[in-house]
């Protein structure tokens, strides 16, 4: 009996020891991923402010982040000191979009003033030292003494620049023209006139060679040329004082379609699992121009660069492990302003996928996927 009893037990123990092996053994089931696809928007300015998106505000920030937002809304931005403009609401779309970037620069009020007598007697006006520093623009303005003004005469004047607030997420294809309001001309007081037009100069880092136009604010069928002085220096001639738009100009001359891919190995439990992993949107400057006025464009019109985590969720019926794969595609398109040529690669909406499973055993042995 005790010999019976002996081979009993040992029979038991083995039955245990091979089921536990075989539940081991198996590669895991899991349902089908769920991808956290929460819309957000991340709003930066160079100054504090107030930042709001669709009823919702965050105060008192440089960045500002908005999560499980709508697809559309107004961005109101109010600077914290009293020393820049408030910004113009912006209407936000982010198209088929998920993630939406928006560099906002809050424009200082200028300190630098000249009458109207003083300016006709042959001062000239030029832009802060901090206006210059921000956009990298050196601005003035030349009046023609035997100009007649009109309009409003009671202020002196300013000129300021600014990269305006404004994103439009555009499709590209080869031979398409593109061009964005990349550098906004502020002269004040806004509405006065003149008999004679004054000369607008811009000094512009690296921006000799492109095409550009200068386009009134509040009736965009009113356009100027702009003359390319060389050196850097632009020169356009307005007949009244306001905000001017100053539009590059480019032709789409190639595309090409890719994908960046990136794989890895996670840990995964029986019941509920979530994998975080990172994604990318907008666009990035692929030349090496540096040009404001290049990386403006590309931002407008693709959307700032961002990074960003995402979770991805799914169940499995064992412990084990999984292999994953993120597909990124992008879109890497070439643009040509006059003889100016400069890239960007725009990304898209990434996939998360399983690729495979396997049990505990067979990770750490070498041993099969499913």
């Amino acid at each position: 009996m005790k010999k019976i009893a002996f081979f009993l037990c040992a029979a038991a123990l083995l039955g245990t020891m091979t089921s536990c092996h075989r539940s081991t053994d198996v590669s895991p089931n899991v349902s089908p991923v769920v991808v956290d696809k929460t819309r957000t928007l991340v709003v930066t300015t160079n100054t504090a402010a107030d930042i709001t998106y669709a009823g919702k505000t965050v105060s008192n920030v440089t960045t500002a982040k908005f999560e499980n937002v709508a697809a559309t809304g107004t961005l109101k931005i109010k600077p914290r000191s009293n020393n820049y403009y408030d910004q113009e609401d912006m209407a936000v779309d982010f198209y088929d979009k998920l993630l939406l970037a928006i560099d906002v620069q809050l424009v200082k009020k200028p300190t630098i003033a000249v009458s109207q007598d003083d300016a006709k007697s042959g001062q000239v006006v030029n832009n802060d030292l901090d206006n210059q520093n921000a956009t990298e623009t050196v601005a003035n303005i030349t009046v023609p003494p035997t100009t007649i003004i009109t309009g409003n005469t009671t202020d002196p004047f300013t000129i300021t620049t600014f990269v305006p607030a404004e994103t439009v997420i555009e499709s590209t294809e080869k031979d398409q023209e593109v061009e964005a309001n990349v550098l906004v001309i502020r002269c004040t007081p806004d509405g006065a006139k003149f008999s004679e037009p004054v000369d607008v100069t811009l000094g512009i880092a690296n921006s000799a060679g492109f095409d550009l136009e200068c386009v009134y604010a509040d009736d965009e069928t009113e356009t100027l040329p702009m003359t390319d002085l060389g050196n850097d220096k632009w020169k356009v001639s307005i007949p009244h004082f306001s905000d001017w738009y100053n539009y590059l100009k480019t032709v789409v001359t190639e595309t090409a379609e890719n994908a960046e891919v990136v794989t890895g190995t996670s840990a995964i439990k029986a019941g509920e699992n979530k994998i975080n992993y990172r994604v990318k949107a907008g666009a990035l400057e692929t030349s090496s121009l540096r040009c404001k006025l290049v990386t403006t464009f590309i931002q407008k019109k693709f959307g700032a660069y961002m990074e960003t985590n995402r979770t991805a969720t799914f169940s499995s019926d064992a412990a084990g492990r999984a292999t994953w794969r993120v597909t990124q595609p992008y879109k890497d398109v070439t643009l040509k302003s006059n003889v100016k040529v400069f890239t960007a690669r725009i990304y898209g909406e990434p996939t998360f996928e399983i690729v495979s499973t396997q049990s505990e055993a067979d990770y750490h042995s070498g041993g099969s996927v499913n």
